[in-house]
């Protein structure tokens, strides 16, 4: 539903990046290149806010990953307040009606970029009023996390229905192969077991590099190693500690489709096999099926964090194996913290902080390899 916007404003929304010229006075070299960076895939729309006689008042931009339940505010551009609050509501409203292809979203986050300058404290104050919480500080890792960095993002959601899901602090991959380790590092903290500090960049990126040299099958984790460097990490802390589960439909290696030469090959099928045996050592439970959605689903609801291994062929146009961890279920979604963050495209955190994926997208993303194979690691509820 558009909201009545004040008197003397006309809002209207179109496809599209384009910067729009009659406010380039008001914006500098950061905030128009945000505009006009390439994100088609991410459905880009803009709405305009004008007066009664057609002239620009303001704008703002939304995009958002194709097959998830989200919109993300990119910018909001006004002179006055209450133009400025006119199209958050607009942008927030508009959200469902970006495609019909496209899920209706279950949460809008709005994002504010320290290159655009301060953002006053009204308009910060109107958030609030808008239903706009402040997402949780994420972890110093890329870019749009580290405070004072010119490319910090601060960033507020709103959740359809009120209620936000639960989830870790927000640490993005600083490598393009360490998905496994960050996603499990996560998983860790929210088991209490924080391996990431506030303020300890240089520290957090050694902790990442780490898990991953433990846990990698060269360059990629799979399941069953990843299971076990995560099981170890657990009974570490408490010898009691309940041990995480694998789920993997194929009957013997995976991730190993990319390596043509067999020397290659055979050295990730061994480094596979000697996971197998810590495996059975620590008593880790390996299921060879294929898992649904639904059980998945109900695992999270039950209190377990899931390890997932996904393609982002679908979500960023990657066709890439990649682990997200999947903490809550809202709405018909499985809401994930993604460490993949395609900046390039003008992603950020705010994009994935706290990324809902319907169901039918996740029975879509989670497949790998032909013919396809899914895998999940099941980190069970702490003990008590």
């Amino acid at each position: 539903m558009t909201p009545t916007p004040p008197a003397g404003i006309e809002l209207g929304a179109e496809p599209g990046t384009a910067f729009p010229e009659p406010l380039r006075g008001f914006a500098g070299g950061a905030r128009v290149a945000s505009w006009e960076t390439e994100r088609a895939l991410w459905a880009p729309r803009t709405l305009l806010a004008r007066d009664a006689g057609g002239g620009l008042l303001g704008a703002a931009l939304t995009a958002g990953r194709p097959f998830a339940a989200y919109r993300k505010i990119v910018d909001v551009i006004a002179e006055d307040d209450a133009t400025w609050a006119a199209l958050v509501r607009a942008a927030r409203d508009d959200a469902a009606a970006v495609s019909e292809s496209r899920p209706e979203p279950i949460v809008v986050h709005f994002e504010h970029r320290a290159a655009f300058g301060a953002l006053p404290e009204e308009r910060r104050a109107e958030l609030g009023r808008l239903g706009f919480v402040p997402a949780r500080v994420p972890v110093p890792s890329v870019p749009s996390t580290r405070s004072g960095a010119p490319e910090e993002v601060e960033v507020w959601s709103w959740w359809r229905g009120g209620r936000a899901p639960a989830l870790p602090p927000y640490y993005g991959q600083t490598t393009d192969v360490t998905c496994g380790a960050v996603s499990s590092l996560m998983a860790l903290g929210v088991r209490g077991e924080e391996r990431f500090e506030p303020e300890d960049l240089a520290g957090n990126r050694a902790a990442e590099i780490g898990f991953w040299r433990r846990a990698t099958n060269l360059p990629a984790c799979e399941p069953i190693g990843l299971a076990v460097e995560t099981a170890k990490e657990l009974r570490a802390a408490d010898p009691a500690a309940p041990l995480p589960a694998v789920v993997l439909s194929a009957a013997g290696p995976v991730l190993v489709e990319d390596f043509g030469e067999e020397w290659d090959r055979a050295l990730r099928v061994e480094l596979q096999e000697e996971s197998l045996r810590q495996a059975g050592e620590l008593g880790l439970e390996v299921s060879r099926r294929w898992i649904e959605v639904s059980e998945i689903a109900e695992l999270i609801a039950g209190g377990a964090l899931v390890l997932l291994l996904i393609d982002l062929t679908e979500l960023i146009a990657d066709p890439t194996p990649h682990w997200v961890l999947a903490c809550d279920v809202l709405d018909g979604s499985i809401v994930v913290a993604d460490p993949w963050v395609n900046a390039e495209t003008g992603e950020t955190w705010a994009d994935t902080y706290a990324l809902p994926l319907p169901f039918d997208t996740v029975d879509r993303v989670t497949r790998w390899g032909d013919p396809a194979y899914r895998g999940v690691v099941v980190i069970p509820p702490a003990a008590g």
